[in-house]
């Protein structure tokens, strides 16, 4: 075979795969994509212009090297029914038979064989484990093979560790023959017949694809070459092996495997970045929905405390509606005719006038706002618990590979340091509540509502001044009464004025008090709600800008994968 001619067209389609996987590289390259498999791609960029890469593989004692020897009608490869090395032999064209180091790896070798001149072989290592520890086959050769020929014994034929081997080749897109070798050990046809249905059957259950398969006995093409003998050579299998090589890697044919076989390894790659975007959207998702569930939980506590401060604040209301209603009746009784002579009685009026209509105004509103705070600060508590415990939840999700343990750390501490927000919070509600802190908004209360000092006697002193100014009014009712009859025409009048005016100074204070209560309770609920959002915030920023980083990344891998897809349909597959 000669080497593969390259046309305008071959050139063209060539340069879109090398762009394609290329754009392909840098993106991947920005998610946690293990270096293999980014390595892999990597050098499948770089060999799109090298030879068409043949990888040999197989167990020890399945003949692998022989195979090669016998096929390249030569002894360069060393043999035996153990393993001998675990070196790597490339091979490929030279005028001449030569042997040389390659690092530590791996020997080059090269030969006169007209079968290399346009393709290069690898000879990988024989164990007992086609699963070699050798990472330039991992992350050099298995990424740039364009064809995988998969040697088996005839005597022990697909074994279970052969499986393993060839899912795996299928999973990296390889194409791959199967050789079935030793085939002249086998006692005859019909048993040759039944293990190549074997392996048929398996691989095609197993692969989900017909792979080709050849029976061959390296022994015997080996022995043909050194005695000329063309019956044996005939009886060894390899003619039908060589005209399908010749055949089907004919030049159009091996570019288009190379073509396929690099953007099997695009698609394998970007399949596998995506699956790692799914768990990674899924991880930020569920942070995402933490904080949300956080702050709907804020909010909600703030709509039902606003709520309970105005069930609460109705009820103060009620006492005061209950005081007006004791005023008119105190009112009513004291401007009677038969009680003028107790109207001149001062100090008495305002005693009665505290325990009849005042009652217990100053203890009822302290009490009240007293349940309000604590109600409060009691919701409080169990808002904050809730999101502590939520975040506890989060703290024990594993991301696994999704993410790079540097963005697992950034995202440990963002969730560290909103959880010691939350518990400063905790703190400082639990020290007011303590301190009793709280009262102070009943004390500023009820101070902006009466306009007196809190250390005074209270609201009901407050209100018992109203009394006092009345009271005044009233001696000068009597001085008219004693005056003249006509004194008693005026008894009716100070009633309704009394009456009138007890009601709208107490409703002044009344709707100060509510006014003043409301507001600075309804700030507090506030201000505690903005500091939980505030102590959200942070960590939500980090997942809201992660989520949309992915959803980009997810945009263009998903374009890429498009493009590959439209450049394999644009190539079509060999078909074997």
């Amino acid at each position: 075979m000669s080497a593969i001619k390259i046309s305008d067209a071959h050139k063209e389609f060539s340069n879109s795969v090398r762009n394609t996987l290329t754009e392909l590289l840098v993106s991947v390259s920005r998610t946690n994509l293990p270096d293999s498999s980014t390595a892999a791609l990597r050098e499948t960029v770089k060999a799109l212009e090298d030879q068409f890469l043949v990888v040999v593989v197989g167990e020890y004692n399945s003949g692998k090297s022989s195979f090669i020897n016998a096929l390249l009608d030569t002894d360069i490869l060393p043999t035996g029914v153990t393993p001998t090395t675990n070196l790597i032999h490339l091979i490929r064209h030279g005028e001449s038979v030569t042997s040389t180091p390659i690092e530590t790896w791996g020997n080059l070798v090269t030969h006169p064989s007209p079968f290399l001149e346009s393709i290069s072989l690898v000879d990988t290592p024989g164990t007992n484990s086609i699963f070699a520890n050798h990472s330039v086959l991992t992350n050099w050769f298995y990424p740039r093979a364009d064809l995988v020929i998969f040697v088996t014994s005839a005597d022990r034929p697909y074994t279970e560790s052969e499986s393993l081997f060839l899912r795996a080749v299928q999973q990296w897109g390889k194409k791959i023959v199967i050789i079935l070798n030793k085939a002249d050990q086998v006692n005859n046809a019909e048993d040759l017949r039944k293990i190549r249905e074997f392996v048929a059957e398996n691989t095609s259950r197993e692969l989900k694809s017909n792979l080709p398969i050849f029976e061959v006995s390296s022994r015997q093409k080996i022995k043909s070459n050194q005695t000329h003998d063309k019956v044996l050579a005939s009886q060894s299998g390899f003619d039908a092996l060589e005209t399908f090589l010749q055949e089907k890697l004919d030049d159009e044919t091996r570019f288009q495997m190379k073509m396929d076989a690099s953007l099997s390894l695009g698609e394998k790659t970007v399949s596998e970045a995506l699956v790692l975007l799914k768990q990674e959207m899924d991880l930020y998702t569920e942070d995402l929905r933490l904080t949300e569930t956080i702050q709907a939980q804020s909010d909600a506590y703030q709509v039902e405390l606003k709520k309970e401060v105005d069930r609460s604040l109705n009820e103060i209301h009620a006492v005061f509606e209950e005081i007006k209603a004791h005023g008119n009746e105190y009112f009513e009784e004291l401007f009677k005719v038969r009680n003028i002579p107790n109207i001149l009685k001062k100090e008495k009026n305002q005693l009665e006038f505290q325990d009849r209509v005042l009652q217990n105004l100053p203890t009822a509103i302290e009490r009240k706002t007293t349940e309000m705070v604590e109600s409060i600060y009691f919701q409080e508590q169990r808002m904050t618990q809730f999101a502590t415990m939520q975040i506890e939840k989060r703290k024990t999700a594993f991301p696994g590979n999704a993410i790079s343990s540097e963005t697992q750390n950034q995202r440990a501490d963002l969730l560290q340091k909103m959880q010691r927000s939350i518990d400063d919070m905790v703190e400082k509600i639990q020290n007011d509540m303590a301190e009793e802190i709280g009262l102070k908004h009943v004390q500023k209360a009820v101070t902006t509502a009466l306009a007196i000092e809190v250390s005074a006697v209270g609201i009901g002193a407050g209100l018992t001044i109203i009394a006092t100014t009345l009271a005044t009014d009233i001696l000068g009712v009597v001085a008219a009464f004693w005056i003249g009859i006509a004194g008693f025409l005026v008894l009716p009048y100070y009633r309704k004025k009394s009456q009138t005016e007890f009601e709208e100074q107490i409703t002044d204070v009344e709707k100060r008090l509510i006014s003043s209560l409301r507001l600075e309770l309804n700030h507090e609920i506030q201000a505690q709600g903005d500091q939980l959002t505030k102590a959200i915030l942070p960590f939500r920023s980090y997942v809201e800008n992660t989520v949309r980083r992915i959803e980009k990344q997810h945009l263009d891998l998903s374009e890429l994968r498009g493009r590959i897809s439209t450049l394999r349909q644009e190539l079509g597959t060999s078909s074997f």
